[in-house]
């Protein structure tokens, strides 16, 4: 399946395209709420038939900042997202758009500019009642400086309504998130150990990637590893090769059975997988 990415600056006109350019407030869409910088709401479209709640959270930053994916990279702040204090729900899943890879000359970090939604899967515990859907959220915001900021956001959401506005904003975020893996088209095929240190362990990811050589991979290990860029290696077979270091000299995981989630993307697709080493 191809997965188109999507800016955040045309998954902006893309939904004023399908609402007509009009940013309304709805039942399904929370008020803004504002942090040091930057700014967000909660949005969602109603609980489907398995009872969940397709869920999101906006964040805006002024223009020249920007936001960190999960994995941020040399430097920056991980997002921490915190639904503790919501009600009738259980735990919430949280979805990232591929990020943008950004190298200001100290370090590489991946990245959100402008605008970015993440889609949220919450179960409901019951159907029936109301939904109180909260989150606090720490985020690392950069300009030339950066700065911890948070946000808390909430939304009520009543039994049985569906909100277009709100499934039109999710619809275009779906559409920035990495697809699964296609196998023999675009997958990652096997990982394997190559050298290095206990602490600072080398690992090869293989994979088959369209137009390899410039493709970009990001690639997370446990808990407490922190990765290295991941560099093109040349081939193996049909598979690419690509060498991943990480520095794990606080980390309490062991190495043996690691599971990594590895995100490639190439041209207008990108794939996400989890591998785990043999």
């Amino acid at each position: 399946m191809t997965r188109t990415i999507i800016s955040s600056t045309a998954l902006g006109l893309l939904v004023a395209a399908v609402t007509g350019g009009i940013y309304p407030a709805t039942a399904g869409v929370g008020a803004w709420s504002d942090g040091a910088k930057a700014s967000g709401r909660l949005i969602a479209e109603g609980v489907n038939a398995e009872g969940r709640l397709s869920a999101g959270i906006e964040i805006i930053l002024p223009p020249g900042w920007k936001t960190y994916w999960r994995m941020p990279g040399d430097a920056g702040i991980a997002p921490q997202i915190d639904f503790g204090t919501s009600d009738n729900v259980g735990a919430a899943s949280v979805r990232f758009p591929t990020p943008h890879r950004y190298e200001d000359g100290y370090g590489v970090t991946n990245i959100y500019e402008d605008r970015v939604v993440l889609p949220v899967e919450v179960p409901v515990l019951d159907p029936t009642r109301p939904v109180h859907l909260e989150v606090n959220m720490n985020l690392g915001v950069c300009e030339v400086v950066c700065i911890p900021d948070a946000i808390s956001m909430d939304l009520e959401i009543e039994p049985g309504e569906r909100d277009g506005f709100a499934a039109a904003l999710l619809a275009a975020a779906r559409q920035a998130l990495p697809a699964k893996p296609e196998p023999g088209v675009f997958a990652v095929t096997g990982v394997n150990r190559d050298g290095g240190t206990d602490k600072r362990p080398v690992f090869v990811f293989n994979a088959v990637v369209p137009d390899a050589e410039n493709a970009e991979v990001f690639v997370e290990g446990p808990y407490g590893w922190f990765p290295d860029v991941p560099k093109y290696t040349g081939r193996a077979g049909a598979a690419a090769a690509y060498q991943v270091k990480f520095s794990r000299l606080g980390a309490k995981t062991p190495i043996e059975g690691a599971a990594f989630t590895v995100l490639i993307v190439s041209g207008d697709r990108a794939i996400e997988q989890v591998i785990h080493l043999d």
